[in-house]
């Protein structure tokens, strides 16, 4: 198979060609001789199999002409077809010229050549040079039969049929985005909590600035015009608006719950946010109002708009059941319209393919043509076990990167176009060139970027045996999350995450890409020793991390900390399925000994696995095998294993819970969920032990570590490194709300399964006595668990904010007289903000009427809320007022509002909005 996934067409020479025509060689007019024959290999975009070049200079023959014949005769030699396609690709309904220029007959009969082609849709021409159109996009296998009357040579060719590309690009979010007039581009910094600007000409990319932003900004995208750089902070739950040109903070915008993906509609200037933590997207005005917060599945992640600014698309980072989702939003309604599914791929497992789940799904981009949206992730093969189905996990059949390709029409996955990544671990991003043809993909944990002709793999289907590889493959730095190419597809530029740099890359021809330079981005943000670890946490490379560059620790701690949502049979490492854990807040062994039966008691123990089940030779290096778990330390064997336990050890932080109040305290429903989990009567804390929330710990014997049978165990619960599995090590309940499935085996879908069904004879806490609104109490406790110091609310300087309030924003829970400041200068003193659930810090974060429309007698205003605070409109037609008439109220959700006045006089009236400290009761 040719590299660039072209048939290998060489021609067949027949058989009969006479002993007098080989000796002789062919009779050609006069003033011609043909030159040596060369063979060229084809490739894609109507260039020809082989041929024979013919020159005017008089060289000796070779003794065989390579050409396919049908019926050669004793006294005839065959002639030799070449087809060739002007252009070698095409828009649909452009015309391509079919030239049989270079076509020969040696011998000059028979008969004159006569020509037949076959264009592979169905239609043929008998003319020379025929020019012929088609009727749908796709690669097609054109061939051209050349004869003389006695014999017959063929060659075949592929032309590529694309579709047109929209007059405006789509948009997508990204690590990184280029400016309108790709002068400048942009990349956000997410240990470092900065963004980066750099200068881009012709000759060279310079970084200009680095400007501080909100904590974990994870992708950033320009206003239509360039002049705004909207950032998504997740770790602050902000959207952070640059201007371009003054590389000054404009405003922060309050969003969902862990912001992640942000893109920019190219029509209108609207923003879209995904709130990865709460399972909702935000979308917000050019004028910075939040219009509207579409509830949708959960972890949604990559978003990306079509260019028409109709439709939005969402990837939803865990896929928790068998398939993955995309969810489509009608942004002319807006609402949210369809629910895109993933399927399982169920396929057989080969060296170069596999099944799998699609999961850890972060890219998404709508191709140059507004037909179909690309996503990419990996491929979790949870399904493959010695108890599962027999088979043994090998590194190329656990995970493997893949991208997939869903029609917008139908609103439907392509399951024949998905491709699988060989040899490479996640797809972290996706671009095309400009005409689509040419996907450019990275993989985050092999640090490369691969290249695929889109269109040529449409002449692979499934079945055939094949798999559809790559024109290239590059390397690149470490972790690459974002690419974006140039309008002109000349060059990309590639966010390397942990490397802190950006590649620019040389995409003149696609399929020969090359890295032109490599800017710095930023500082590297963490101690030395933590930042090596986190890369290598992060790394998938062969030889060290993995056989085929498939397995990386982030493959199943997703973002390098998190979990992946599933449950792997790891019966053939001595243990049985088991639930992936989150490691944040764990903070390396400061929860006890890892893994569910407590088998690892030093991060270093790893290594076992990096070598014995990932297929790497591992970080010690030392000429050494892994020593086993709880036996001879591996510490200290190298200080990669040393860095990457260092690295491990500084996830101190759990997940922070969207199920806590503004101040971080407890809700009520919580707060009485806290009574009963305290109670001696559940005894839920006898084993969760609060702070920790676990009673697990390392000792110095590791035959003292605890263990319980909490009734949970099951045949698919295994053993514990070979021997008999007692029980299980405590986990700690904190992060809890975002760790979904729960228990070792992944068998309870929600942390009420927990505490009810999956609880067998109250052997995990006494709560089989509970009534249903007790255990949703329990569970809203549970939820809220983050490391949190203070649970309920305190005034302790009776300011009438709370203290707990007044930490968060850096006020002084022990003076009163805070209460009237107004640090942010916005008008509202600290009390007035309290009150409305504002952010005192933040000018812009503050209530307001920021629009008002007239209609007649009709008046509307626009003001932005809070959720569930109460907000009352009222009118006085005159000031100073004695008394204000009502109009209305509404609880708020977080989204603009409208408060709404049918018979307004034509003269004048003054409204004002307030918060109701008694509100009436509402629908």
């Amino acid at each position: 198979m040719d590299p660039d996934h072209g048939d290998a067409h060489s021609r067949r020479r027949r058989p009969g060609v006479s002993p007098s025509k080989r000796r002789g060689g062919p009779v050609l007019p006069a003033g011609h001789a043909m030159s040596e024959p060369v063979l060229h290999r084809r490739r894609w975009g109507g260039t020809r199999a082989s041929s024979l070049r013919s020159s005017r200079a008089s060289v000796a023959l070779l003794p065989v002409i390579l050409a396919v014949a049908t019926g050669a005769s004793a006294q005839n030699f065959p002639p030799v077809a070449s087809a060739m396609s002007i252009p070698g690709e095409v828009f649909l309904g452009q015309a391509i010229l079919c030239s049989s220029a270079q076509s020969l007959d040696p011998d000059e009969g028979p008969q004159p050549l006569s020509f037949l082609w076959d264009f592979g849709d169905g239609a043929t021409s008998t003319m020379a040079n025929p020019r012929h159109s088609y009727a749908n996009v796709g690669a097609y296998r054109v061939s051209l039969s050349v004869s003389d009357g006695a014999d017959a040579a063929i060659d075949t060719m592929v032309v590529h049929v694309l579709a047109p590309p929209t007059a405006t690009a789509p948009a997508k979010s990204s690590l990184l985005a280029l400016n309108p007039a790709e002068t400048e581009l942009w990349e956000a910094n997410p240990d470092a909590d900065s963004v980066s600007v750099m200068a881009v000409n012709t000759e060279s990319v310079v970084r200009m600035a680095e400007i501080p932003v909100g904590r974990q900004p994870r992708t950033l995208a320009l206003s239509p015009d360039g002049a705004r750089v909207y950032v998504a902070c997740q770790g602050a739950n902000e959207l952070w608006v640059l201007d371009a040109a003054a590389r000054t903070v404009m405003r922060r915008l309050a969003v969902g719950h862990q912001p992640y993906g942000v893109a920019v509609s190219p029509d209108d200037g609207r923003i879209l946010v995904t709130n990865e933590g709460d399972g909702t997207v935000t979308m917000i005005s050019p004028a910075f109002a939040v219009k509207k917060i579409f509830r949708v599945a959960d972890t949604p992640r990559g978003v990306a708009v079509t260019a028409d600014g109709r439709f939005a698309y969402v990837t939803h980072f865990l896929t928790r059941g068998a398939a993955g989702t995309v969810t489509e939003i009608d942004l002319t309604i807006p609402a949210v319209s369809r629910a895109l599914s993933l399927a399982v791929d169920t396929s057989p497992d080969t060296t170069s393919s596999g099944g799998g789940s699609p999961n850890l799904l972060s890219a998404i981009v709508i191709d140059p043509a507004g037909r179909a949206a690309w996503f990419g992730g990996l491929k979790a093969n949870t399904g493959r076990g010695l108890f599962l189905n027999g088979e043994m996990p090998r590194p190329e059949n656990a995970v493997r990167g893949f991208f997939g390709k869903a029609n917008l029409a139908g609103a439907t996955e392509e399951l024949d176009r998905r491709i699988d990544a060989n040899d490479s671990d996640s797809v972290s991003a996706i671009a095309f060139s400009p005409n689509g043809r040419w996907a450019y993909v990275t993989h985050q944990g092999a640090g490369t970027l691969s290249v695929y002709d889109l269109s040529a793999a449409m002449l692979i289907r499934p079945g055939d045996g094949n798999t559809v590889s790559f024109a290239a493959r590059i390397d690149l730095g470490h972790a690459p999350q974002g690419i974006v190419v140039s309008a002109d597809g000349k060059r990309g530029y590639v966010a390397n995450y942990l490397s802190r740099n950006v590649s620019v890359l040389n995409l003149s021809n696609p399929g020969t890409p090359a890295v032109l330079a490599t800017v710095p981005a930023t500082a590297e943000p963490l101690p030395l020793a933590i930042a090596n670890g986190k890369r290598l946490f992060y790394r998938s490379r062969e030889p060290r991390h993995s056989r085929g560059n498939y397995v990386a620790c982030a493959s199943c701690h997703a973002d390098g900390s998190g979990h992946d949502g599933r449950s792997w049979d790891f019966t053939n490492r001595g243990e049985g399925v088991r639930n992936t854990t989150d490691l944040r807040g764990r903070g390396g062994l400061a929860h006890g000994p890892v893994h569910w039966s407590g088998n690892f008691d030093e991060i270093q123990d790893f290594e076992s696995d990096i070598v014995n089940f990932f297929g790497g030779t591992g970080l010690a290096q030392d000429g050494q095998s892994p020593r086993p778990p709880l036996g001879a330390p591996n510490a200290g064997r190298s200080a990669d294993l040393d860095d990457l336990s260092a690295y491990v050890a500084s996830l101190n932080e759990p997940a922070r819970s969207p199920f806590r109040n503004p101040d971080r305290t407890l809700g009520v429903e919580a707060l009485r969920g806290k009574a009963l989990f305290l109670s001696p009567t559940l005894q839920c804390a006898s084993c969760h032990l609060p702070p920790r929330f676990t009673d697990s710990g390392v000792t110095r014997d590791p035959a003292a570590f605890i263990r319980h049978d909490v009734g949970t165990l099951t045949p698919a619960s295994g053993s514990r490194l070979g021997g008999p599995l007692d029980g299980l090590d405590t986990p700690s309940l904190l992060g809890g709300w975002n760790s979904a499935p729960y228990l070792h085996d992944g068998s309870a879908a929600t942390l009420l399964e927990v505490v009810t069904t999956r609880n067998p004879n109250d052997r995990h806490g006494v709560t089989s006595m509970l009534s249903t609104n007790q255990a949703a109490d329990l569970v809203a406790y549970l939820l809220s668990l983050d490391g949190s110091t203070v649970d309920e609310a305190t005034d302790n300087d009776s300011d009438g904010m709370s203290d707990q309030w007044e930490q968060l924003h850096g006020l002084n829970p022990g003076a009163s007289t805070d209460a009237a400041a107004d640090p942010d200068g916005d008008g509202e003193n600290n009390g007035d903000e309290f009150i409305g659930g504002t952010d005192p810090t933040n000018p812009w974060s503050r209530l307001a009427i920021h629009e008002v429309r007239r209609e007649g007698n009709v008046l509307s205003l626009f003001f932005p809320t809070v959720k569930n605070k109460i907000y009352a409109f009222e009118y006085s037609d005159s000031l100073p007022a004695t008394t204000w008439q009502p109009l209305g109220s509404v609880r708020g959700v977080g989204t603009e509002q409208v408060a709404t006045d049918t018979d307004t006089p034509l003269l004048q009236r003054f409204f004002r909005i307030r918060i109701d400290p008694q509100p009436p009761s509402l629908p």
